[in-house]
C-alpha cells in the first residue's frame, strides 16, 4: 500500500512539473496594445543558442518584439491581403501541412527502444578479421572453392586472386554492421580458420576466409548510444516512409506512360504535335498530366541533374498526394499546424513590410560615397577610389539602414505601447542558461 502511494506521488510530481512547464510557456512575455505575446510566440520565432551571453538573448527578446510591431503595423495596412504576401503564404501553407502531416505519420511514429540499441550496439563491436581471394572467372571461383573443402590450403591459391595489392589477401577487420548479408550468412555457419563458397559481387567472385573473430573494446555503448539511436531512426524512417508513400501511390492509382516519358526528353527537332498530348502520369483515371505541360520543367532539371523523369515527376506528385490526403483528414485544422501557419503569414508580412518600409527607401548617392572616401583617408589609404566604390557604398548603405530601422521601431513603439513582462523576461534568461 505505502508502495502504491509512493508511485502515485511520484506521478503526481512529475504532472505537477509538465504542467508548470507548460504554465510557463504560455505566459506572457510582452503585451502590444493590449495584445500578448507569450513564451511560446517568442520560441517559435527565436531559439536561444548556447554560445550566446545574457546580452545577446536580450537583443532576440527585443528583436522578437521589434518583429511583432512590425507585423502589427503591417497588418494595420492590409499586408495580410498583400498579392506578394498571400502567394508566398500558399506555397508555405502547402509545406507545412505537407510536412506536419508525413511527420506525424511517419517521422513522430518511430520509436527505438533500449533492446534495438543493445543489440545493434553489439553487431557493431563484433568484428572479422577477413582474407580475400578474387576472381573474374566463375569457373576458377568454383574449382578453387572445390579444393579447399577438400583441405586446400588457402595460401596455395593467392597467386589465381586478383588482388595484387594486399598482402596474403588480408583486407582487415570489419563489423558485424558493415558486412553484407550475403558474407554474414556463412560467416555464422563458420569458425575461424574456415572460408566461404564463392561470393558474387558485382562482375567478381570472392572467397573470404576467417582469420578471426573477436569483440571490440571500444567504443562503450554510452559513448555511441546517441549515433546508434540516430542511425536506427533514420532507417527506419527510410521503411515507414517507402511503406506510407506505396500506400499513397496504390490508393490514388497513378499510372505511368512509358511513350509520355520517352517523349519529355525529345529534343526539339524531333518532338511532334502528338508527342505533345500524349499523357505521362494519371491519377484515379480521371486526373492526367500531359506531355506539354510539364517538358520544359523536366527537361531544365535534367539537364542540370541527368535525374530520370519519373523520379523528377515523383518530388513534384508525391508532396501533392500527401497534401491531398492532409486536407482531406482536415489535417490544416491540427492546433500546431495552424500555429505555424499563423507564424508563417506574420513571417511574410514582416518581410515585405520590412522590405518596403526600409530596405526600399534606403538610397545612398554617389556623392556621399565620395565624400566618405575623402573624408577617412585613413581606411583607404594606397587605394584607388574606384577599387573601393561599392564596399563604402555598402557601408554606408548597412549603416543607414540600422538608423532607419530603429527610428521605425521606436515611432512603433511610442504608437501602439510596450509593455515586457520582467518576471517572465528574468526567468526566460535564467532557464536558457
Amino acid at each position: 500500500m505505502k508502495k502504491t502511494i509512493k508511485n502515485h506521488k511520484s506521478l503526481f510530481l512529475l504532472l505537477t512539473v509538465a504542467i508548470l512547464s507548460c504554465t510557463f510557456e504560455n505566459q506572457t512575455l510582452a503585451t502590444i496594445a493590449g495584445e500578448k505575446y507569450t513564451v511560446t510566440d517568442f520560441k517559435e520565432t527565436y531559439q536561444f543558442l548556447t554560445t550566446e551571453d545574457s546580452l545577446q538573448r536580450v537583443k532576440k527578446i527585443d528583436d522578437f518584439v521589434n518583429q511583432m510591431l512590425f507585423v502589427k503595423e503591417a497588418r494595420s495596412r492590409g499586408y495580410d491581403q498583400d498579392p506578394v504576401v498571400l502567394t508566398a503564404y500558399e506555397t508555405h501553407k502547402k509545406d507545412i501541412i505537407s510536412r506536419g502531416y508525413y511527420e506525424a505519420n511517419v517521422v513522430n511514429k518511430i520509436k527505438i527502444s533500449d533492446a534495438e540499441l543493445r543489440k545493434t550496439y553489439a553487431k557493431m563491436i563484433d568484428q572479422y578479421h577477413i582474407a580475400q581471394i578474387v576472381f573474374d572467372s566463375e569457373s576458377l571461383a568454383l574449382y578453387v572453392e572445390g579444393e579447399l573443402e577438400k583441405g586446400g590450403d588457402f595460401a596455395s591459391f593467392l597467386d589465381f586472386s586478383l588482388d595484387t595489392i594486399t598482402e596474403n589477401g588480408d583486407i582487415g577487420v570489419f563489423s558485424v554492421m558493415s558486412l553484407p548479408p550475403e558474407i554474414m550468412e556463412q560467416f555464422e555457419k563458420m569458425s575461424v580458420g574456415q572460408t566461404t563458397k564463392a561470393i558474387k559481387f558485382g562482375d567478381f567472385y570472392y572467397i573470404l576466409k576467417m582469420l578471426d573473430h573477436s569483440k571490440a573494446d571500444s567504443p562503450a555503448f554510452n559513448d555511441v548510444r546517441g549515433d546508434l539511436e540516430q542511425n536506427l531512426k533514420r532507417e527506419k524512417i527510410r521503411e515507414e516512409s517507402e511503406k506510407f508513400i506505396d500506400k499513397l501511390v496504390k490508393q490514388a492509382r497513378i499510372e505511368y506512360n512509358d511513350q509520355g516519358l520517352t517523349a519529355l526528353l525529345k529534343p526539339d527537332s524531333l518532338i511532334t504535335e502528338e508527342d505533345l498530348n500524349t499523357w505521362v502520369v494519371k491519377k484515379n483515371d480521371t486526373s492526367y498530366v500531359h506531355v506539354r505541360s510539364v517538358r520544359d520543367a523536366v527537361m531544365y532539371q535534367y539537364k542540370q541533374s541527368f535525374i530520370d523523369p519519373k523520379m523528377l515527376i515523383e518530388r513534384v506528385l508525391i508532396p501533392d498526394l500527401i497534401y491531398e490526403k492532409a486536407m482531406a483528414v482536415h489535417f490544416d485544422k491540427n492546433i500546431k499546424i495552424k500555429r505555424q501557419l499563423e507564424n508563417t503569414m506574420g513571417l511574410l508580412i514582416y518581410q515585405k513590410f520590412y522590405n518596403d518600409e526600409v530596405l526600399e527607401k534606403v538610397t545612398i548617392d554617389s556623392m556621399e560615397v565620395v565624400e566618405y572616401y575623402n573624408t577617412h583617408p585613413e581606411e583607404f589609404k594606397g587605394k584607388k577610389y574606384e577599387d573601393v566604390y561599392f564596399p563604402i557604398k555598402i557601408q554606408l548603405r548597412d549603416a543607414r539602414i540600422g538608423r532607419t530601422r530603429k527610428e521605425y521601431y521606436e515611432r512603433l513603439r511610442d504608437k501602439y505601447g510596450v509593455v515586457v513582462n520582467q518576471p517572465v523576461l528574468d526567468k526566460l534568461l535564467k532557464e536558457a542558461k
